[in-house]
């Protein structure tokens, strides 16, 4: 009975630090597709301005697809630690992508990082630490309901197609930073319903569970939810610097993300109120160091140096 005890318990270690590792692959290669997918969205005609319109712009310039591949790889990756890890558990570390732009920004200029970069770094990445440390890292491996999950992803669809709406509102449309924020709200929510959903076609598949049209109605969702969400984030792009939408992707998309595991899959983040409470306060932390990072300098904050032509890459 020991031995089978420290089996399992290495065994959950394992697992946990391969979801870990393939978590930090997938985030270091989604800040790097994002970089890239900034530039080539700065280089959309003003006249553009539907986000389909600027998706199929974007989509004739190799710059963006080459970010776009990137970006597949890392979806892959998110894909198997979602499969073996928590949501409460992949999803953060997402920001990783963020954290790591400010000091990638310094070493690619040869600058030592600023004191208010090193600040919101470390605020952020303090958070950050303690709430993974902090949560449930195991996947619970239950089978969720289809009625749950479809009323979850219907209603991240309403709040994601409300969000568009106001991002065209005369109010908006004078603030284009304002735009930006709404835009990248509105994608986080249908970011995090993508998490999900990837976590459910991947526990599908691999357990057989679920019959063929099931898997292909969770497939459509998956899609639709991932397409809508990169519209409205290229759009953010195109209005205004990454700083101004990024922060509030990841945000909302691991709220978004962690409260699907919860509902659907029963992964609940917390089993009492005072790790819960130690959870909202480090996500309070990382609030607080993205908003430090969101005030940046644009220029210290993009991945890339802004001296690369928008389309060396074509």
């Amino acid at each position: 009975m020991a031995v089978h005890m420290t089996t399992a318990l290495f065994s959950g270690a394992g697992t946990t630090g391969a979801a870990v590792a393939m978590g930090l692959a997938s985030a270091a290669s989604f800040a790097t597709s994002n970089a890239l997918q900034h530039r080539a969205a700065g280089t959309v005609p003003p006249a553009v301005r539907r986000v389909l319109a600027v998706l199929g712009h974007l989509a004739r310039q190799r710059v963006w697809v080459v970010a776009t591949c990137i970006s597949f790889c890392a979806l892959v990756l998110h894909a198997l630690a979602l499969r073996i890890g928590s949501i409460a558990l992949v999803q953060p570390l997402m920001l990783v992508g963020v954290v790591l732009a400010v000091p990638v920004r310094s070493a690619l200029e040869h600058k030592a990082p600023r004191p208010c970069e090193i600040r919101a770094v470390g605020v952020t990445a303090v958070g950050l630490t303690v709430f993974i440390l902090s949560i449930n890292t195991e996947s619970s491996g239950a089978a969720p309901g289809m009625p749950v999950t479809g009323a979850f992803v219907l209603g991240c669809f309403i709040v994601g197609l409300f969000a568009l709406r106001a991002s065209r509102s005369r109010r908006s449309a004078a603030a284009p930073t304002r735009q930006a924020a709404i835009l990248g709200s509105g994608a986080g929510v249908m970011f995090g319903a993508t998490a999900g959903l990837l976590k459910l076609v991947g526990t599908s598949v691999t357990t057989n569970r679920s019959g063929l049209p099931t898997t292909l109605v969770v497939l459509g969702m998956l899609v639709a939810a991932g397409l809508l969400g990169t519209a409205m984030n290229q759009r953010a792009y195109q209005l205004a610097p990454i700083s101004h939408s990024m922060p509030m992707v990841n945000v909302v998309d691991i709220m978004v993300a962690v409260l699907f595991g919860a509902v659907v899959f029963g992964e609940l983040p917390a089993h009492t109120p005072t790790m819960l409470a130690l959870q909202l306060s480090a996500l309070g932390c990382v609030g607080v160091g993205l908003r430090l990072i969101a005030a940046l300098d644009t220029q210290r904050v993009d991945l890339a140096p802004r001296t690369m032509a928008a389309g060396q890459l074509r």
